[in-house]
């Protein structure tokens, strides 16, 4: 059980970086506004910073392997989770806001930090499949879905700086080119500061937010008991069932990232997308799962990462 006590032990820092960033706007020491600049930060410059440290390695086809493998379990786990989400829509009564917040996990702020802390830095490079594939799902069947409209909008995949960023680092570590001392280490120090950064932002929304309509939502626990909960079960019952983790010796730690990434907290993009194209009421829900579902991951991830270490370990 190490490996649930190491999320566990990383998650309270998580927790404790969350209450600063609430505590700072609730005694006006910082405004709501600030951390629209914060948010802009971490998007545009640690993030990116983030994905492309990740591939600062030396190129190995062991590396390569294990990003085949982390593919190959994304792959089936959305399709898995894509088809649960079908199938709760008629007896749950979903909204389309609900769905998608549901089906689609937040694959990068949330993830890279806590991979990067528990499993170490070069194991972060792991997490590049399920950003990949998130994003552009997220940008097409998503966007369609919330905006009422078929057509795929490539726009936003090319003018996503974080996607860019990952494509950049895996050319990089294809063609095994690291940045010199002064300009890796600045890249790192930049990628360093997005976990942090991203907690506190959230604790500074939640002290801006209405706590009583965040956690006396009934609806919204519910959707995220199937985020939480059943997305990450269904993605370990098909990991166990389909043999996946048997094709490498470090396949259960490869896919410990994809298994991480499917109990991650709804993406943010949701909300972004339901502000764009659906009503206020609904964008208001859209937010208020957001929020907890990413204070309820705290809790639910230590607990899941225990049960998968039985599993597959």
């Amino acid at each position: 059980m190490a490996l649930a006590a190491a999320l566990s032990e990383k998650i309270i820092s998580f927790f404790i970086i969350i209450l600063l960033g609430f505590v700072t706007v609730r005694i006006k020491l910082l405004s709501f506004e600030d951390s629209k600049l914060l948010s802009r930060f971490a998007l545009y410059i640690a993030t990116p910073c983030a994905m492309i440290d990740a591939f600062q390695y030396e190129f190995s086809l062991d590396k390569l392997t294990g990003l085949g493998v982390a593919m190959l379990g994304v792959l089936l786990a959305t399709a898995g989770i894509a088809l649960l989400a079908k199938l709760l829509i008629r007896p749950l009564h979903l909204s389309v806001v609900e769905y998608t917040s549901m089906e689609y996990p937040n694959a990068g702020n949330f993830l890279l930090p806590l991979i990067a802390s528990v499993l170490g830095p070069d194991w972060v490079i792991y997490c590049s499949p399920c950003f990949l594939t998130m994003n552009v799902l997220l940008f097409s069947h998503a966007q369609s879905v919330l905006s009422g409209q078929t057509r795929f909008h490539f726009s936003m995949l090319y003018k996503n700086v974080v996607l860019l960023g990952m494509l950049l680092g895996l050319l990089l570590f294809l063609l095994d080119i690291r940045f010199p001392g002064p300009l890796g280490d600045t890249v790192t120090s930049l990628g360093n500061m997005m976990g942090p950064l991203y907690m506190f932002t959230v604790g500074m929304i939640l002290g801006n937010a209405d706590l009583k309509q965040v956690f006396s939502n009934k609806r919204a626990y519910l959707i995220c008991f199937g985020r939480l909960v059943l997305c990450p079960l269904m993605a370990l019952l098909l990991f166990a069932v389909t043999g996946i983790a048997r094709l490498h010796p470090d396949a259960p730690r490869f896919l410990l990232v994809v298994f991480i990434t499917s109990g991650a907290p709804t993406a943010v993009m949701i909300t972004q997308f339901t502000q764009l194209y659906r009503t206020v009421p609904e964008a208001e829900n859209a937010s208020v799962i957001n929020l907890l579902s990413t204070v309820l991951c705290l809790f639910t991830i230590p607990v899941l990462a225990g049960l998968y270490q039985i599993v597959l370990f």
